[in-house]
């Protein structure tokens, strides 16, 4: 993970968390407990703990906009934080960035987010503590992901039940077990946008387990 923030002069790392059900504020509080204690844990238990110093979950909670909201208006309003904060919060990359057409492509930061709904606050609060089949879980999203359909629309891949109105096998996000919101499936994430992607994936309801 050092290696990587190393590459790309990069300061901070870590995904942003949409909280888009409001129906228990204590909840979603127990859920930010759980995922900042695992996370830190985890690290802890590394070869390089002063990852942890880098490490900024942001949490994102908006009732008004968020509460039931898409994945669709999610992108929309993700890939907007994402064009500006990767400028203000990656200084040292600022050159490099905006040398770029699309400065966000590659960086899990800024490429990909997670969407927390009532299903899956559910299933992280009701998941053993220690959880190795994947009982709690998240849903990972591709903020740049467009249906084949759209490119080519000639397209006749097998059809599948549709999932946002897509049938297409890859629906542009997928259901992670919790434990895997870590240094490893970040690096894993910088790898993405050029296939790697395709090497994880499981086509929802089925969960990801490394």
């Amino acid at each position: 993970m050092l290696n990587t923030l190393k590459n790309v002069k990069h300061d901070k790392w870590g995904f942003v968390i949409y909280r888009c059900t409001y129906q228990c504020d204590e909840a979603w509080d127990r859920f930010k407990q759980i995922v900042l204690g695992r996370t830190h844990e985890e690290m802890q238990e590394s070869d390089a703990p002063e990852v942890a110093d880098k490490l900024e979950w942001t949490f994102v909670e908006d009732r008004a906009a968020l509460d039931g909201a898409s994945r669709a208006q999610l992108r929309k309003r993700f890939n907007q934080w994402a064009a500006q904060a990767i400028v203000t919060e990656q200084p040292r990359a600022q050159a490099q960035t905006q040398a770029q057409e699309t400065p966000t492509l590659g960086i899990p930061r800024y490429s990909y987010f997670i969407q927390i709904d009532e299903e899956t606050l559910q299933s992280v609060l009701t998941a053993p503590t220690n959880d190795p089949c994947g009982k709690g879980f998240v849903n990972f999203v591709d903020a740049r992901w467009k249906p084949l359909g759209d490119r080519y629309p000639d397209n006749d891949d097998e059809r599948y039940d549709p999932i946002d109105g897509c049938t297409e096998e890859n629906v542009g996000w997928m259901r992670i077990a919790t434990m895997m919101i870590d240094t490893e499936w970040y690096d894993a994430a910088v790898d993405f946008a050029g296939g790697g992607w395709h090497v994880y994936y499981l086509r929802p309801p089925q969960v990801v387990l490394y």
